[in-house]
């Protein structure tokens, strides 16, 4: 089985290498797993419903954990930019009531509790530390080709994005951790994010990208942010 996202991961150091990017931190555990491994964790998922895990799906479990934090400078531009994603497998496979709490907050109605404890912690800014995060939802009943919904957290309110695990991961690749990036991919209006000046932040984030970084066309994600 080709890994493709596993190996970009394991070579984000000489992807990134730019003169933009400052102070850049890596760690991560990332690894192939051997076939004996990799038998063992597609039969897990077929005991929970998957028919057949996508090799696209299986892919992204070898990523357990990776930390990604670095200065992107261009021009008069300059944020930090940071990803942290966190082991998926064993929350994936466990659907005990293991929920993080502290995702809750207070005056949350039991509505937005009863779905906020399927939320699990996917990617999150612990260096940066402004609260903003991604979720997965572990929901019984849903299974390949319904995988886990993903959501953006900002600001103690939940959006639910588009993306599936395999598009996710790509994104991070791309985005790198630039602030709000995942609001590309869920159904906010253009009039909400530039009323919060997510917008503004959000292009000139996407133009120092493409700048830093320009073998890679990012034209896809200005039409996310303008089309909607």
């Amino acid at each position: 089985m080709e890994f493709k996202i596993t190996e970009k991961f394991k070579n984000l150091e000489i992807i990134t290498q730019s003169d933009y990017l400052e102070d850049v931190k890596i760690d991560h555990k990332v690894s192939v797993p051997d076939n004996e491994t990799l038998t063992f964790r597609i039969n897990k998922f077929k005991k929970l419903g998957y028919e057949k895990p996508s090799d696209g799906f299986v892919d992204i479990l070898n990523i357990n954990n990776f930390h990604f934090h670095a200065w992107l400078e261009v021009d008069d531009f300059a944020s930090q930019i940071e990803f942290n994603i966190e082991k998926v497998y064993t929350r994936l496979t466990s659907i005990e009531d293991d929920y993080d709490a502290k995702l809750w907050v207070k005056g949350q109605t039991p509505e937005e509790i009863a779905l906020w404890k399927t939320f699990r912690v996917l990617d999150t800014r612990p260096e940066i530390g402004d609260g903003k995060l991604a979720v997965y939802s572990i929901q019984n009943g849903i299974a390949p080709p319904n995988e886990p919904a993903i959501y953006y957290i900002n600001r103690a309110l939940a959006y639910k994005t588009n993306l599936t695990f395999n598009e996710y991961y790509e994104a991070v690749l791309d985005m790198l951790g630039i602030a709000d990036w995942q609001y590309l991919f869920t159904e906010i209006s253009l009039e909400d994010l530039k009323a919060d000046g997510i917008y503004k932040n959000l292009k000139e984030s996407l133009e120092a990208l493409q700048k830093a970084f320009p073998d890679k066309d990012y034209s896809h994600y200005f039409k996310l942010l303008e089309e909607r």
